[in-house]
């Protein structure tokens, strides 16, 4: 082995004028999506960064007013419940009662 790093022997090697010119068209080309100044892809990536966080934040809502539909799901089949033994306290036994007096006469 010569000791050298294939990785350095890469980076001494002359870059090809072909390879250039791709690489300065690459960049005309990400320069007319973004803009002529870098400030402009700064921008871009703060306002990706707020909607991110307006996404996370509408998430994190959503969760929150499952949270509560699930919670008003239970209280409602609760009170259905609660509505369901009262009448059979209440009025079943009065349904029987008149029925038996219905029935005596």
């Amino acid at each position: 082995m010569s000791g050298t790093d294939p990785v350095d022997r890469a980076a001494d090697a002359p870059v090809a004028s072909s390879d250039l010119a791709v690489a300065k068209a690459e960049i005309a080309r990400l320069r007319r999506l973004v803009g002529p100044h870098e400030h402009a892809y700064d921008d871009l990536k703060a306002e990706l960064d707020a909607a991110e966080q307006a996404v996370r934040a509408a998430e994190a809502a959503n969760g929150e007013l499952r949270a509560e539909i699930t919670e008003l799901r239970v209280d409602l089949r609760r009170a259905r419940q609660d509505q369901y033994h009262l009448w059979k306290l209440v009025a079943r036994p009065q349904r029987l009662l008149r029925a038996l007096r219905q029935s005596a006469e």
